[in-house]
């Protein structure tokens, strides 16, 4: 109880230490949470959580500037694990496999086009680039496509949530099929 009340009292200090932050172009980090889906289904099975989401290891950490508040460049890399007994690819897997992910991608704040970003309670936008996804230390490069939303907690703390569709480019590792990577985050304006 006293943990959740001195995190909650560094949060409410570090919102209030940014409210005269910069309004243009700033600079945001986030720190949060991530489930990888691996199984080969498709869209068969996305809501199978007990055989397909991977949830071990879910570190998700990002740095992102925004451009005019319509756009942004995102840089994020993510930790998680493939369990034994979870489907990868259809199959499976009879061994651990460890998930590292390095993404750079371009973001469109779609929701700006009919909200006032300053004022707005909420920002869609529209994600993709370029992903580096390592399997046991083995790469895969993954096209990525998604989408996410922000729901704002404070004058420039909010809450995101995201989902990306990972392609992949390359087929040199037994978890490189295309996977979907869900995360949740506290993101801050700088």
């Amino acid at each position: 109880m006293i943990l959740t009340r001195l995190l909650l009292l560094v949060l409410f200090v570090i919102n209030f230490s940014f409210a005269y932050a910069q309004e243009e172009d700033p600079w945001v980090v986030g720190l949060g949470l991530n489930v990888v889906d691996n199984s080969g289904s498709r869209f068969d099975e996305l809501l199978n959580i007990e055989d397909n989401w991977n949830l071990s290891r879910l570190l998700k950490i990002t740095v992102e500037k925004r451009f005019d508040y319509d756009y942004g460049i995102e840089l994020s890399t993510s930790i998680n694990k493939f369990q034994s007994g979870k489907k990868i690819n259809s199959v499976f897997s009879v061994e651990t496999i460890n998930y590292f992910a390095v993404d750079l991608m371009v973001k469109n704040y779609t929701s700006n086009y009919w909200n006032d970003p300053r004022h707005a309670e909420y920002t869609g936008y529209l994600i993709g680039g370029w992903g580096g996804n390592f399997f046991n230390e083995v790469i895969n490069n993954t096209l990525n496509i998604g989408l996410g939303l922000n729901i704002r907690l404070g004058v420039y703390m909010w809450l995101n949530f995201q989902t990306l569709g990972k392609f992949s480019m390359d087929n040199n590792t037994p978890g490189n099929a295309n996977h979907l990577q869900h995360s949740i985050s506290v993101v801050m304006w700088l």
